[in-house]
């Protein structure tokens, strides 16, 4: 709802708000803030990589190209948006 309200204030100005929301990511930050060995975390993220219908973790170009996508002119009538960047994953 936040990113709703700022693209409401600030679209008259000519400024899009949107959001990236990224899902399970394979990046060296995953390991380093749960304090985990690279085998812990290589099979946190094979786990998760089950729970994707595409059948991988993201990797952070995923994010990247999402990004890119909401700063060019492809996405110039996009704001107020959450782009969910999460290969499907089901969280059941």
């Amino acid at each position: 709802m936040f990113t709703k309200c700022v693209a409401l204030e600030l679209g008259p100005k000519g400024i899009r708000a949107n959001v990236v929301n990224p899902g399970p990511m394979k990046s060296p930050f995953f390991a380093n803030t749960r304090n985990v060995t690279k085998e812990k975390s290589d099979h946190i993220l094979e786990g998760k990589a089950n729970k994707c219908p595409i059948g991988r973790v993201g990797e952070p170009m995923d994010v990247t190209k999402a990004v890119l996508y909401l700063t060019s002119d492809l996405a110039s009538f996009v704001t107020g948006s959450n782009l969910v960047v999460d290969g499907g994953v089901q969280y059941i």
